[in-house]
């Protein structure tokens, strides 16, 4: 005996169409929409430009689908993002290690600042020194081989340099310039470039020898050599204008210089943890010294009359800085300034606690290293690698 007996439903013609509800009260059925078509390339460009330039937006989005990793890697979507943010992020910061597990003695670690970790690793076998950061590009030098390293992390591009002719090499500095005639430099990736190097020595007094390489010319310019009150500091330099500064050692008494100007009067004594050079928010040389729990941020300025002279542009209270809700003041009363990101707004501090990151317009602070005395050269750029990084050996010594 059959439990259910067989329900027969008729057939419709195929141009009949349901409406509402039949004779029997059964709901009809219903018939899923075809699917939205997705919006055009360029209403996703536009929501896209409006990430924060932060590395870790960009990159989560482009592992949605692969439409949107397309669309993120195009180079005109990049070009794009970097002209409408302007202001490049501060992915990280460079460190030259002393080192036995190197046959140089040296290795160069890279600490990244940005989230995800942008792993960022020099060419292999070119682990020596970094003697600059600007632009996005990273001067290496190896003393063993006296050959220098304009790098590009972002491209992956290398130019390899001999070093000047006649070099002494007992002290070394150096900078690298983007030599590309325009102001904007958030993409000077593919511009020329010059090296402008520094070779100090010491017998009865400091020298310093500079001369300078266009990769136009592919060609090392003459040296000019001049004496200075100590040696030069390789690890504060500043590009303004059409120069170069460095800070001169504050190793001899009388050594209260940047390398062409002489500094205020009672900077040594105001400024005991040293300062670093850097320019100033009104486009001049300037530099920023920490005077106890505050930050100076000081200008070279030409008054009316013609006459040059230094003026005090803006004090940070450390004191009113906080870091996780607790003020930081107490942290920074034996600090220095040891870095500034020159594309960017980022001061770097060094403390007891560690090395510390402050923006100086939105004035947050944020811990990016334990402990550290190594120089730092911090690399502000685009991130434009997608997911390609290499990944870099970040043991300890």
């Amino acid at each position: 005996m059959e439990l259910f007996d067989e329900v027969k439903i008729p057939k419709l013609p195929p141009d009949s169409q349901w409406h509402g509800r039949t004779g029997s009260g059964m709901s009809a059925p219903h018939c899923s929409p075809p699917p939205a078509d997705l919006p055009p390339d360029d209403i996703f460009w536009e929501i896209f430009l409006r990430l924060p330039p932060d590395p870790s937006f960009l990159l989560a989005a482009s592992l949605v689908c692969r439409r949107w990793r397309r669309l993120i890697r195009s180079p005109t979507f990049l070009y794009r993002f970097r002209a409408f943010h302007r202001t490049p992020p501060v992915l990280g910061f460079f460190q030259n290690l002393w080192t036995l597990s190197c046959p140089t003695g040296r290795r160069i670690r890279f600490v990244a600042t940005a989230g995800p970790a942008t792993r960022i690793s020099p060419p292999p076998g070119f682990q020596d020194w970094v003697l600059d950061c600007c632009h996005g590009r990273v001067l290496l030098y190896s003393y063993s081989n006296r050959e220098l390293l304009v790098w590009d992390p972002m491209t992956g591009d290398t130019h390899y340099v001999g070093a000047p002719p006649d070099l002494v090499g007992e002290y070394v500095a150096a900078a690298t310039v983007c030599a590309a005639d325009h102001v904007d430099h958030t993409d000077c990736h593919s511009s020329p470039f010059q090296i402008v190097f520094l070779d100090c020595k010491e017998d009865d007094q400091y020298w310093v020898s500079a001369c300078v390489y266009s990769s136009g010319t592919e060609v090392w310019g003459s040296w000019a050599a001049t004496t200075t009150p100590s040696l030069v500091s390789s690890e504060s330099s500043a590009p303004v204008g059409n120069s170069v500064y460095w800070k001169i050692n504050f190793a001899e008494e009388d050594s209260n210089h940047i390398f062409e100007f002489e500094l205020p009067e009672g900077v040594k004594e105001n400024y005991i943890s040293d300062i670093h050079i850097m320019p100033a928010e009104d486009g001049g040389i300037g530099f920023a010294g920490v005077s106890y729990s505050s930050i100076h941020f000081w200008s070279r300025r030409i008054d009316s009359e013609g006459v040059a002279g230094w003026a005090l542009l803006r004090i940070i209270d450390m004191n009113r800085l906080t870091l996780s809700g607790v003020p930081a003041g107490d942290m920074f009363l034996w600090s220095s300034v040891v870095a500034f990101a020159r594309d960017s707004d980022e001061l770097f501090l060094q403390g007891e606690g560690g090395i510390f990151m402050i923006k100086i317009r939105s004035m947050q602070l944020r811990k990016v290293l334990e402990a550290s005395g190594s120089a730092i050269y911090p690399n502000a750029s685009f991130y434009t690698r997608g997911c390609d990084i290499v990944g870099i050996d970040d043991r300890d010594d």
